[in-house]
């Protein structure tokens, strides 16, 4: 089916893994002599700082009274979680190139 498209490679979407060599700015190396920079990539959501809403669920044990069985109290309330999943220099990276080779989605770490 793709063959029928035609056209060249570059001007498909394909997954690319590099390595972070710099963060402030931020440099991808992708081969021994390709770097790209923050004017060519774009951040998945997930990646850098960011918060969540959630709930939270904790559990108390409260003594009983003279000879009474301990209680156990849920309590579950919203809370905001917040992540920190910066990029650092050596961290392995997924990206998806686009636009012909000009754009990548870079969407995640990994490792931890």
């Amino acid at each position: 089916m793709l063959t029928e498209r035609g056209g060249s490679d570059s001007e498909y979407s394909d997954v690319i893994y590099g390595r972070v060599i710099s963060i402030s700015p931020l440099k991808v190396q992708i081969s021994n002599s390709m770097i790209i920079d923050d004017n060519f990539i774009v951040l998945g959501k997930h990646i850098g700082s960011f918060s969540m809403s959630g709930s939270l669920t904790t559990t108390e044990e409260k003594k009983g009274k003279d000879g009474e069985k301990p209680k156990t109290e849920k309590t579950t309330k919203p809370a905001t979680f917040t992540f920190d999943n910066s990029l650092k220099v050596g961290d392995r990276v997924t990206m998806i190139r686009a636009d012909g080779g000009q754009q990548f989605y870079l969407f995640e770490r990994e490792g931890g």
